[in-house]
């Protein structure tokens, strides 16, 4: 099946990263390549296979020595390595001197070695030492000249030295008094070893807001609702609380999380932050909680196809709201706060406003018209309320999915109705950050014949699969022939199972960091550094640290 690629705003600067193979696979590519080298170069490459050797041994005791650094991976210290000969290789035929290209190479070695374990004054002797001992190891084995040694350690310390100074200008640009070289930094080692270093970077920058939580239970049906966003990518901040309260609750409950309304900005800002939230949502679980009674359901789609499915009970209101053929993705949490204002005062409910978040969006932010259809889902509300109440019916099953994007394989399946059979509402949920285009309309179309009643499909926006590969931001939900099928025998078993009779609410207000502004600041701070700082990279690399070496030559006798 083909992936579908999202459009965020991160898109871009994904693909430039990517995966190195398995060591051995990378070992056995090298042991050809230096063979080749061999048979081509004779004896000429002897001053390559020298820096090779050295590249290689010092990488290698430096990764064993030098604690935290992503090197610990044999891969990473190959690559590396290699990397570095083939840069030599070229810049040796294009200068016409193997001494000069070794020299200039402490620059990509300065830029790789210390963006991905930071900039600090004593890793420069990594790129340096590389750089300059194969020179003076090479003259004890052939008549190189001896006046090349003190070249070659001057101008690997000089080309290393300008990359402290691109640093400095790249860095220069700040939030919380964090560069953003290093920010990138900490990014980069959160992607390729799940370093959680930058939570501290966000709880320095973050602040306390309002959380909201809603706990609805029935039977074996857990509904669980947080006014967060569940990012901002992998390990990091509120990504693992869906996984969170799979680990606690998914024993005694086909657990189902809710995304509410919100982007990055209602991220928590670190895991020891979101831990404060557990004994909370445990406490509301085990709460006896407040009875409700349900009026009935509704649905409403405007000309700007906005839809909303509501369920109206005596002290609720569920809104869930997508956007089919147009997308929809992380909706500004202001409508939440007017909404729940003005449900508050007209029918004196709580509500939970959730992003169903079943449609990626292919084009920009545009809530056009979402004002007004949430404003039209209050009155059919209203209208609704007027209907004398009955008893909840709730059931639910869990259903094993392997496609694409649905995270752990968990999806879940909750009917709610009233007890005198009125308006049946089937909820399909997967655990998943949104749905391929598309995807969401297939699977309502399957369950034509499985399901008479209101359907909708959502996911909950989970972030644990964003941030973790290289190439593609993360990947949507994507619905197979076979996932499908399972989907439907879902349905089938699901409306065999009894009801569970009732549903209880318990809700509860806690304060946690949250990200807010300083998501919307970094994402301005990635776009004024990334082609700044990819030009400056780029000329220092391959075009100033050859000229610099280059020049330097010329001033010291051969």
């Amino acid at each position: 099946m083909k992936l579908y690629r999202p459009k965020s705003v991160v898109s871009k600067y994904y693909t430039v990263l990517f995966s190195l193979p398995h060591w051995k696979v990378l070992a056995a590519v090298i042991v050809v390549f230096l063979v080749a080298i061999v048979l081509l170069m004779g004896q000429g490459s002897l001053p390559f296979l020298t820096y090779f050797a050295v590249s290689l041994l010092v990488l290698y005791v430096y990764s064993r020595l030098s604690k935290g650094t992503v090197f610990w991976k044999p891969k990473r210290v190959l690559g590396l390595s290699l990397t570095a000969l083939i840069y030599v290789l070229i810049y040796a035929w294009l200068l016409g001197s193997w001494v000069v290209a070794a020299v200039a190479s402490a620059s990509l070695l300065s830029v790789v070695v210390l963006s991905l374990d930071g900039t600090k004054l004593v890793r420069y002797s990594i790129p340096v030492v590389i750089s300059s001992i194969p020179v003076p190891l090479y003259t004890v084995l052939t008549t190189l000249k001896k006046g090349l040694i003190a070249y070659a350690l001057v101008g690997a310390v000089v080309v290393a030295a300008l990359d402290y100074v691109v640093y400095r200008v790249i860095n220069r640009r700040k939030i919380g008094g964090y560069g953003a070289a290093d920010i990138g930094t900490l990014f980069l080692r959160n992607w390729l070893d799940r370093d959680k270093s930058i939570e501290e970077f966000f709880e320095s920058v973050g602040s306390p807001r309002d959380v909201d939580l809603a706990v609805l239970r029935s039977g074996d049906t857990l509904l669980v609702y947080t006014s967060l966003h569940y990012g901002p990518f992998s390990n990091v901040g509120s990504s693992l609380l869906p996984e969170e309260l799979e680990r606690t609750f998914s024993e005694n409950y086909n657990v189902i999380v809710f995304h509410g309304f919100g982007s990055h900005d209602r991220d928590v800002v670190s895991t020891r932050e979101l831990a404060k939230l557990r004994p909370h949502l445990v406490k509301l679980v085990n709460e006896e909680g407040e009875s409700l009674l349900y009026h009935g359901a509704f649905e409403i789609t405007t000309s700007d196809k906005w839809r909303v499915l509501g369920l109206v009970f005596d002290k609720l209101l569920l809104l869930m709201v997508s956007r089919p053929h147009v997308g929809i993705d992380d909706l500004p949490y202001s409508f939440n706060l007017k909404l729940k204002d003005l449900v508050l005062r007209r029918m004196n409910s709580n509500l939970l406003l959730v992003e169903s978040h079943n449609w990626e969006r292919a084009g920009r932010v545009d809530t056009s018209g979402l004002g007004d259809a949430l404003a039209k889902a209050v009155e059919a509300a209203w209208e609704t309320r007027k209907r004398d109440p009955t008893w909840p019916m709730v059931r639910s099953i869990s259903v094993n999915v392997k496609a694409p994007g649905v995270v752990k394989g968990v999806a879940r399946i909750v009917e709610i109705r009233g007890s005198d059979g009125r308006d049946p509402v089937l909820m399909v949920f997967f655990r998943g950050n949104n749905m391929a285009p598309g995807s969401r309309d297939r699977l309502l179309n399957a369950l034509e014949g499985e399901y008479n009643g209101l359907v909708e499909v959502l996911t909950n926006d989970e972030h644990s699969e964003t941030g973790v590969r290289a190439h593609i931001t993360y990947i949507p939900v994507h619905l197979t022939d076979e996932a499908i099928l399972r989907l439907k025998d879902g349905v089938k078993r699901l409306v065999s199972k009894p009801f569970s009779r009732g549903l209880y609410m318990a809700t509860s207000t806690v304060k946690l960091r949250l990200l807010n502004n300083a998501a919307y600041e970094l994402v301005y701070l990635l776009k004024k550094s990334y082609l700044e700082a990819t030009v400056l990279l780029l000329l220092y690399v391959f075009f100033l640290s050859p000229l610099l070496s280059r020049i330097l030559f010329t001033l010291f006798p051969a």
